[in-house]
């Protein structure tokens, strides 16, 4: 699985795009997982509504789009049907703490052995520049052109609801991250 971690799909992100890093992060992941004794073919991945989601196209593994926000609770519902699976979600910073904020604090206050992966970027990308919640305080935008006068910090949030495993880095961090989490499997 290692050598064939790319599809035919064409990458329509936008150049310099962070999601690129998380991608490269991941594609590094997954074979140093395999060295650990994880199967891919036990890795499950699901993703939402948005420039992010185009990740799901461009990994060739198992699993499922879901609807805006609700990707939280679609690999949820996947790890009940089968404990033995890792899963993982991508997430942009709207279908997280918008669209899906309370399937985001009730799986932290479940302590779900889930993995969120939030691409935050700070706007709903997708949409052209629309504000969302995790934009900073005087944002402006198409949506917003006097500026943004709200903002909420994700972290803290999911701290507060009880994740266990919460942490904030660059794509180069990504990787680590994946395998620290992941390592509890084998």
């Amino acid at each position: 699985m290692s050598d064939e971690l790319t599809t035919t799909v064409e990458n329509t992100w936008c150049a310099g795009c962070g999601n690129f890093g998380i991608l490269s992060a991941f594609r590094k992941a997954i074979p140093k997982l395999e060295k650990q004794g994880i199967n891919p073919k036990h890795l499950i991945i699901s993703a939402g509504i948005g420039c992010h989601g185009k990740i799901f196209d461009y990994v060739p593994l198992s699993g499922m789009y879901s609807l805006h926000g609700r990707s939280m609770a679609t690999v949820q519902g996947i790890k009940l049907g089968n404990p033995n699976l890792k899963v993982l979600t991508f997430a942009g910073d709207g279908d997280a703490f918008g669209e899906g904020i309370s399937h985001m604090i009730f799986a932290a206050k479940r302590n779900a052995d889930i993995t969120v992966i939030v691409h935050n970027n700070g706007t709903y990308a997708l949409t052209t520049g629309q504000f969302s919640p995790t934009s900073q305080k005087g944002f402006k935008g198409p949506s917003l052109p006097s500026g943004n006068i709200e903002t909420i910090e994700p972290l803290s949030l999911m701290l507060e609801a009880g994740a266990s495993f919460v942490a904030r880095g660059y794509a180069d961090v990504l990787t680590t991250l994946l395998i620290l989490w992941l390592k509890q499997y084998t």
